[in-house]
């Protein structure tokens, strides 16, 4: 077998789902390697599809083990790396915007980027409690707070 026509994007999902079962972080970091280079080769959509599936592992990993810095699996930094890097309009904005009463007023990017900065907000959320994000990085509470509101 060469390789050319396996399923990176199942063997992932396959080894993330081993992880959550078997509370493994041997299988997590297996799974969270593939997903890091699977989005690597992919942009927009898919990508954040696949960082989706990745970031939400190791926030559940942080829920069951709690954060450990430096840890490749248990560290939250990547994470926040990657909600700091959705979070590509002022809040402010987002706050203008979602108060329209016809969100069909709202340029479809906007949505798209509220959309995706909202599930990312979410698995941190998840992760929360175990972490010091808030205490670190005091710039993402209003944004904590105010994801209920984004669509």
């Amino acid at each position: 077998m060469d390789g050319e026509h396996f399923n990176w994007d199942v063997f992932a999902f396959t080894i993330a789902a081993q992880a959550r079962e078997e509370r493994s972080l041997g299988w997590a970091h297996i799974a969270l390697l593939v997903y890091g280079a699977l989005a690597q080769r992919h942009s927009d959509e898919t990508e954040f599809s696949i960082r989706l599936s990745e970031m939400n592992l190791r926030s559940g990993m942080i829920a069951d083990f709690g954060e450990r810095e430096g840890d490749f699996v248990l560290d939250s930094a990547p994470i926040v790396a990657w909600v700091q890097r959705l979070t590509t309009m002022p809040l402010e904005e987002a706050a203008r915007w979602m108060a329209l009463e016809d969100l069909r007023a709202v340029p479809i990017e906007k949505l798209r980027a509220m959309r995706r900065l909202k599930h990312a907000l979410k698995i941190l959320a998840h992760a929360l409690p175990k972490t010091q994000v808030e205490q670190k990085h005091p710039e993402l509470v209003p944004w904590l707070q105010f994801r209920t509101r984004l669509v």
